[in-house]
Protein backbone atom coordinates (compact mmCIF):
# COMPACT_ATOMS: atom_id res chain seq x y z
CA UNK A 1 0.00 0.00 0.00
CA UNK A 2 1.09 3.31 -0.88
CA UNK A 3 2.12 5.27 2.52
CA UNK A 4 4.36 7.65 3.41
CA UNK A 5 6.12 9.09 6.63
CA UNK A 6 5.89 12.52 5.67
CA UNK A 7 3.16 13.84 3.45
CA UNK A 8 2.76 14.09 -0.16
CA UNK A 9 -0.12 16.63 -1.63
CA UNK A 10 0.20 14.33 -4.68
CA UNK A 11 -1.44 10.95 -3.21
CA UNK A 12 -4.67 13.44 -2.36
CA UNK A 13 -7.55 11.97 -3.75
CA UNK A 14 -11.59 12.74 -2.54
CA UNK A 15 -15.28 11.63 -3.59
CA UNK A 16 -18.54 12.41 -2.54
CA UNK A 17 -21.95 11.50 -3.85
CA UNK A 18 -25.02 13.11 -3.32
CA UNK A 19 -27.43 10.11 -4.27
CA UNK A 20 -28.66 8.40 -7.30
CA UNK A 21 -31.87 7.97 -9.54
CA UNK A 22 -33.49 8.14 -13.06
CA UNK A 23 -33.39 11.88 -13.80
CA UNK A 24 -35.71 13.09 -17.08
CA UNK A 25 -33.77 14.91 -19.34
CA UNK A 26 -32.82 18.91 -19.11
CA UNK A 27 -31.44 20.76 -16.44
CA UNK A 28 -33.62 22.35 -13.29
CA UNK A 29 -32.21 24.61 -10.14
CA UNK A 30 -32.64 21.84 -8.05
CA UNK A 31 -29.71 20.23 -9.94
CA UNK A 32 -28.13 23.57 -10.38
CA UNK A 33 -28.23 24.27 -6.50
CA UNK A 34 -27.24 20.70 -5.34
CA UNK A 35 -24.26 20.70 -8.08
CA UNK A 36 -23.12 24.19 -6.72
CA UNK A 37 -23.19 22.78 -2.92
CA UNK A 38 -21.40 19.29 -3.87
CA UNK A 39 -18.33 21.35 -6.00
CA UNK A 40 -18.46 24.15 -2.73
CA UNK A 41 -17.87 21.11 -0.43
CA UNK A 42 -15.30 18.88 -2.25
CA UNK A 43 -13.29 22.09 -2.47
CA UNK A 44 -13.42 22.99 1.06
CA UNK A 45 -12.25 19.67 1.87
CA UNK A 46 -9.82 19.12 -0.91
CA UNK A 47 -8.14 22.72 0.84
CA UNK A 48 -8.42 20.81 3.91
CA UNK A 49 -6.84 17.72 2.77
CA UNK A 50 -4.06 19.93 1.13
CA UNK A 51 -3.61 21.27 4.53
CA UNK A 52 -2.35 17.86 6.05
CA UNK A 53 -5.89 17.06 7.50
CA UNK A 54 -6.42 13.10 7.79
CA UNK A 55 -8.48 11.06 5.65
CA UNK A 56 -11.24 10.66 8.55
CA UNK A 57 -11.51 13.79 9.50
CA UNK A 58 -11.90 14.92 6.08
CA UNK A 59 -14.68 12.43 4.69
CA UNK A 60 -16.61 13.36 8.82
CA UNK A 61 -16.68 16.86 7.45
CA UNK A 62 -17.35 16.31 3.86
CA UNK A 63 -20.84 13.97 5.36
CA UNK A 64 -21.22 16.27 8.23
CA UNK A 65 -21.43 19.19 5.61
CA UNK A 66 -23.56 17.45 3.19
CA UNK A 67 -26.32 16.69 6.24
CA UNK A 68 -26.55 20.48 6.71
CA UNK A 69 -27.71 21.17 3.11
CA UNK A 70 -31.22 20.87 2.65
CA UNK A 71 -30.67 19.30 -0.77
CA UNK A 72 -29.49 16.00 0.36
CA UNK A 73 -30.83 13.25 1.82
CA UNK A 74 -29.43 13.20 5.46
CA UNK A 75 -29.53 15.13 7.78
CA UNK A 76 -31.61 18.35 7.08
CA UNK A 77 -33.79 17.38 4.50
CA UNK A 78 -33.87 13.99 5.02
CA UNK A 79 -36.76 12.02 3.88
CA UNK A 80 -39.61 11.01 6.03
CA UNK A 81 -40.76 7.33 7.26
CA UNK A 82 -44.62 6.49 7.00
CA UNK A 83 -45.21 7.91 10.25
CA UNK A 84 -43.72 11.43 8.88
CA UNK A 85 -40.98 11.13 11.17
CA UNK A 86 -36.95 11.35 9.78
CA UNK A 87 -35.05 8.28 11.03
CA UNK A 88 -31.45 8.68 10.18
CA UNK A 89 -28.69 6.31 9.61
CA UNK A 90 -24.41 6.68 9.21
CA UNK A 91 -21.28 4.95 9.55
CA UNK A 92 -17.74 6.07 9.27
CA UNK A 93 -14.93 3.66 8.71
CA UNK A 94 -10.59 4.24 8.80
CA UNK A 95 -8.48 2.15 6.41
CA UNK A 96 -5.46 1.74 8.84
CA UNK A 97 -7.25 -0.18 11.41
CA UNK A 98 -10.57 -1.19 10.26
CA UNK A 99 -11.79 1.57 12.87
CA UNK A 100 -15.75 1.78 12.41
CA UNK A 101 -18.77 3.43 14.33
CA UNK A 102 -22.26 3.52 13.19
CA UNK A 103 -25.93 4.89 14.36
CA UNK A 104 -28.84 4.15 12.73
CA UNK A 105 -33.13 5.14 13.59
CA UNK A 106 -32.05 8.41 15.03
CA UNK A 107 -33.67 11.19 15.05
CA UNK A 108 -32.65 13.73 17.77
CA UNK A 109 -29.26 13.76 16.85
CA UNK A 110 -27.92 16.93 15.13
CA UNK A 111 -25.01 15.19 13.08
CA UNK A 112 -25.29 11.36 12.74
CA UNK A 113 -21.95 11.27 11.50
CA UNK A 114 -20.56 12.80 14.29
CA UNK A 115 -22.38 10.56 16.52
CA UNK A 116 -20.85 7.35 14.71
CA UNK A 117 -17.33 9.07 14.86
CA UNK A 118 -17.84 8.85 18.59
CA UNK A 119 -18.92 5.18 18.60
CA UNK A 120 -15.75 4.65 16.88
CA UNK A 121 -13.85 6.65 18.84
CA UNK A 122 -15.34 6.74 22.73
CA UNK A 123 -17.15 3.37 23.25
CA UNK A 124 -16.22 -0.53 22.39
CA UNK A 125 -18.63 -0.85 20.31
CA UNK A 126 -19.63 -0.56 16.94
CA UNK A 127 -23.27 0.15 16.34
CA UNK A 128 -25.89 2.06 17.82
CA UNK A 129 -29.54 2.04 17.45
CA UNK A 130 -32.75 4.00 18.07
CA UNK A 131 -33.26 5.81 21.56
CA UNK A 132 -29.90 3.70 22.62
CA UNK A 133 -27.71 6.06 20.24
CA UNK A 134 -29.86 9.16 21.44
CA UNK A 135 -28.98 8.01 25.53
CA UNK A 136 -25.06 7.70 23.82
CA UNK A 137 -25.41 10.89 22.03
CA UNK A 138 -26.51 12.94 25.24
CA UNK A 139 -23.92 11.52 27.45
CA UNK A 140 -21.07 12.11 25.31
CA UNK A 141 -22.30 16.25 25.15
CA UNK A 142 -23.23 15.38 21.20
CA UNK A 143 -25.72 18.20 19.82
CA UNK A 144 -29.68 17.51 20.22
CA UNK A 145 -32.40 18.40 18.20
CA UNK A 146 -36.06 17.98 18.21
CA UNK A 147 -37.03 15.75 15.07
CA UNK A 148 -38.88 18.58 13.32
CA UNK A 149 -35.10 19.84 12.76
CA UNK A 150 -34.83 17.79 9.92
CA UNK A 151 -38.01 18.00 8.02
CA UNK A 152 -38.15 20.46 5.03
CA UNK A 153 -41.56 21.32 3.23
CA UNK A 154 -39.88 19.21 -0.04
CA UNK A 155 -40.09 16.41 1.77
CA UNK A 156 -43.41 16.71 3.60
CA UNK A 157 -44.79 16.89 -0.07
CA UNK A 158 -42.84 13.82 -1.02
CA UNK A 159 -44.46 11.53 1.71
CA UNK A 160 -47.78 13.25 1.11
CA UNK A 161 -48.02 11.61 -2.98
CA UNK A 162 -46.00 8.43 -1.35
CA UNK A 163 -49.00 7.98 1.08
CA UNK A 164 -51.33 8.67 -2.02
CA UNK A 165 -49.82 6.11 -4.24
CA UNK A 166 -49.44 3.61 -1.88
CA UNK A 167 -45.51 3.85 -2.75
CA UNK A 168 -42.28 4.38 -1.71
CA UNK A 169 -40.57 7.62 -3.15
CA UNK A 170 -37.08 7.65 -4.73
CA UNK A 171 -35.22 10.33 -3.86
CA UNK A 172 -33.83 11.54 -7.18
CA UNK A 173 -36.58 10.01 -9.19
CA UNK A 174 -38.50 12.18 -11.67
CA UNK A 175 -41.34 12.04 -13.98
CA UNK A 176 -45.02 10.81 -13.98
CA UNK A 177 -44.44 7.30 -12.83
CA UNK A 178 -40.38 7.48 -12.16
CA UNK A 179 -41.16 9.03 -8.93
CA UNK A 180 -42.33 6.15 -6.60
CA UNK A 181 -41.92 2.31 -6.81
CA UNK A 182 -44.22 -0.63 -5.20
CA UNK A 183 -43.50 -0.74 -1.41
CA UNK A 184 -42.10 -4.50 -1.84
CA UNK A 185 -39.59 -3.69 -4.43
CA UNK A 186 -37.11 -2.54 -1.54
CA UNK A 187 -36.28 0.57 -3.79
CA UNK A 188 -35.72 4.03 -3.15
CA UNK A 189 -32.22 6.23 -2.85
CA UNK A 190 -30.30 9.80 -1.94
CA UNK A 191 -28.19 8.62 0.60
CA UNK A 192 -24.49 10.80 0.74
CA UNK A 193 -21.23 9.50 1.50
CA UNK A 194 -17.42 10.52 1.38
CA UNK A 195 -14.16 9.12 0.38
CA UNK A 196 -10.97 10.26 0.67
CA UNK A 197 -6.99 9.30 0.58
CA UNK A 198 -4.87 12.08 2.82
CA UNK A 199 -1.48 12.87 1.93
CA UNK A 200 0.23 10.18 3.93
CA UNK A 201 -1.76 7.88 1.77
CA UNK A 202 -4.42 6.63 3.87
CA UNK A 203 -8.16 5.79 3.22
CA UNK A 204 -11.35 6.20 4.89
CA UNK A 205 -15.22 6.52 4.25
CA UNK A 206 -18.37 8.33 5.93
CA UNK A 207 -22.14 8.10 4.61
CA UNK A 208 -25.17 9.19 6.05
CA UNK A 209 -28.91 8.54 5.00
CA UNK A 210 -32.50 9.42 5.99
CA UNK A 211 -33.39 6.20 3.52
CA UNK A 212 -36.46 5.99 1.86
CA UNK A 213 -39.83 7.97 1.84
CA UNK A 214 -42.63 6.31 2.90
CA UNK A 215 -40.73 3.69 4.54
CA UNK A 216 -41.70 1.15 7.51
CA UNK A 217 -40.85 2.71 11.14
CA UNK A 218 -37.43 0.66 11.58
CA UNK A 219 -35.99 -0.19 8.73
CA UNK A 220 -32.69 0.02 8.15
CA UNK A 221 -30.63 -0.02 5.15
CA UNK A 222 -26.96 -0.44 3.77
CA UNK A 223 -25.51 2.96 5.09
CA UNK A 224 -24.91 1.85 8.31
CA UNK A 225 -23.81 -1.25 7.70
CA UNK A 226 -19.95 -2.28 7.62
CA UNK A 227 -18.88 -3.75 5.03
CA UNK A 228 -21.61 -3.20 2.53
CA UNK A 229 -22.97 0.64 2.26
CA UNK A 230 -19.81 2.24 4.26
CA UNK A 231 -15.93 0.49 4.20
CA UNK A 232 -12.43 1.23 4.18
CA UNK A 233 -8.97 -0.55 4.29
CA UNK A 234 -5.98 0.56 3.38
CA UNK A 235 -4.90 -2.50 2.01
CA UNK A 236 -7.60 -2.27 -1.20
CA UNK A 237 -10.18 0.53 -0.84
CA UNK A 238 -12.62 3.25 1.20
CA UNK A 239 -16.16 2.86 -0.56
CA UNK A 240 -19.67 4.67 0.26
CA UNK A 241 -22.87 3.40 -1.67
CA UNK A 242 -26.16 4.83 -2.78
CA UNK A 243 -28.99 2.62 -3.73
CA UNK A 244 -31.48 0.27 -2.76
CA UNK A 245 -30.12 -0.70 -0.11
CA UNK A 246 -31.63 -3.80 0.48
CA UNK A 247 -29.96 -5.13 -2.87
CA UNK A 248 -26.70 -3.86 -1.70
CA UNK A 249 -26.91 -5.66 1.86
CA UNK A 250 -27.80 -9.01 -0.02
CA UNK A 251 -24.86 -8.51 -2.64
CA UNK A 252 -22.53 -8.00 0.60
CA UNK A 253 -21.03 -4.85 -1.61
CA UNK A 254 -18.54 -3.29 0.19
CA UNK A 255 -16.46 -6.23 1.33
CA UNK A 256 -17.23 -8.17 -2.06
CA UNK A 257 -14.95 -5.28 -3.42
CA UNK A 258 -12.24 -5.68 -0.88
CA UNK A 259 -11.95 -9.63 -0.66
CA UNK A 260 -11.57 -9.48 -4.52
CA UNK A 261 -8.92 -6.87 -4.57
CA UNK A 262 -6.90 -8.15 -1.84
CA UNK A 263 -7.31 -11.78 -2.21
CA UNK A 264 -7.29 -12.03 -5.83
CA UNK A 265 -5.79 -8.87 -6.81
CA UNK A 266 -8.59 -7.18 -9.22
CA UNK A 267 -8.53 -3.92 -9.77
CA UNK A 268 -10.90 -1.21 -8.76
CA UNK A 269 -12.63 -0.95 -11.52
CA UNK A 270 -13.65 -4.91 -12.12
CA UNK A 271 -14.29 -5.40 -8.88
CA UNK A 272 -16.51 -2.52 -8.66
CA UNK A 273 -18.15 -3.49 -11.90
CA UNK A 274 -18.93 -7.01 -10.25
CA UNK A 275 -20.30 -5.89 -7.23
CA UNK A 276 -22.76 -3.77 -8.91
CA UNK A 277 -23.35 -6.65 -11.34
CA UNK A 278 -25.02 -8.26 -8.31
CA UNK A 279 -26.55 -5.48 -6.79
CA UNK A 280 -28.39 -5.53 -10.42
CA UNK A 281 -29.38 -9.22 -10.25
CA UNK A 282 -30.90 -8.58 -6.78
CA UNK A 283 -33.27 -5.92 -8.59
CA UNK A 284 -31.04 -2.99 -6.92
CA UNK A 285 -30.42 0.28 -8.84
CA UNK A 286 -27.42 3.08 -7.43
CA UNK A 287 -24.14 3.25 -7.10
CA UNK A 288 -20.64 4.20 -5.45
CA UNK A 289 -17.73 6.33 -5.07
CA UNK A 290 -14.98 4.46 -4.33
CA UNK A 291 -10.80 4.95 -4.00
CA UNK A 292 -8.04 2.25 -4.62
CA UNK A 293 -4.83 2.18 -2.59
CA UNK A 294 -3.12 3.21 -5.76
CA UNK A 295 -4.70 6.36 -5.66
CA UNK A 296 -7.58 5.17 -9.11
CA UNK A 297 -11.19 6.48 -8.66
CA UNK A 298 -14.67 4.31 -9.58
CA UNK A 299 -17.89 6.42 -9.72
CA UNK A 300 -19.89 3.62 -10.93
CA UNK A 301 -23.56 3.36 -11.08
CA UNK A 302 -26.33 1.52 -13.14
CA UNK A 303 -29.44 4.43 -12.54
CA UNK A 304 -29.14 7.32 -15.35
CA UNK A 305 -27.81 9.82 -12.53
CA UNK A 306 -25.35 10.13 -9.75
CA UNK A 307 -24.86 12.93 -7.96
CA UNK A 308 -21.41 13.01 -7.24
CA UNK A 309 -18.01 15.33 -7.22
CA UNK A 310 -14.44 14.29 -7.17
CA UNK A 311 -10.92 15.10 -7.84
CA UNK A 312 -8.08 13.06 -8.84
CA UNK A 313 -4.40 12.81 -10.20
CA UNK A 314 -5.44 16.57 -11.23
CA UNK A 315 -6.22 18.25 -8.05
CA UNK A 316 -9.04 19.95 -9.73
CA UNK A 317 -12.96 19.03 -8.88
CA UNK A 318 -14.89 17.92 -11.10
CA UNK A 319 -19.01 17.77 -10.92
CA UNK A 320 -21.58 15.53 -12.70
CA UNK A 321 -24.89 14.28 -12.47
CA UNK A 322 -25.86 11.55 -15.58
CA UNK A 323 -22.54 9.43 -16.84
CA UNK A 324 -22.30 11.88 -19.50
CA UNK A 325 -21.99 14.99 -17.51
CA UNK A 326 -18.81 16.28 -16.28
CA UNK A 327 -17.35 19.82 -15.23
Amino acid sequence: MIQTANPDPSLIRLALHGGAGDLADGDNDLMRQSRHALRQIAEDVCAELRRGVAALDAVTLAVERLEQCPLFNAGIGAVLNRDGQPELDAAVMRGADRGCGAVASVSRVQSPVRLARAVMEQTPHVLFCGSGAEQLARALGLTMVEPAYFITPLRLQQLEHARRRGAISLDHDTGADAAAVSSDSGGGFGTVGAVARDAYGRLAAATSTGGLTNKLPGRIGDTPLIGVGTFADDRSCAISCTGTGEAFIKAGFAQAIHARMAWHDWDLQRACSEALASVQGYGGRGGCIAIARDGSLQLPFNSNAMYRAWSAADGRVHVAVRADDAD
